[in-house]
């Protein structure tokens, strides 16, 4: 009998480690995460603010990338469109890092 009991039981938490796959609860997990890129968390874990910065990181090096590019390939085509892309990825770098180093505001 006990072990029909552990079998229910581990069922019931992989459908519960599972349940986000469905449509409504994959809406809620995406928002949670959006909240968390663009707005940040102040009781983020430190796993959480790892990968926020290297995400961060990788943003920063598609801004420096295309920086080059705009330096070195002269055509009015690509500018614009460097342009286009620094001023993207500058922005979500940018408020990416801040965002992974946002602490609790201490009020007294």
């Amino acid at each position: 009998m006990q072990q029909k009991h552990d079998t229910e039981q581990l069922l019931k938490e992989i459908d519960r480690d599972q349940s986000p796959v469905t449509w409504p609860q994959t809406l809620n997990s995406g928002r949670a995460v959006d909240q968390f890129l663009w707005k940040g968390d102040p009781k983020a874990t430190p796993v959480q603010r790892v990968g926020l910065v290297i995400f961060a990181l990788m943003l920063l090096l598609v801004f420096v990338v295309f920086v080059v590019v705009i330096i070195v390939i002269h055509d009015w085509v690509v500018i614009l469109f460097g342009l286009m892309m620094t001023t993207l990825s500058g922005i979500a770098a940018f408020r990416f890092l801040s965002n992974a180093f946002r602490t609790k505001n201490i009020t007294k």
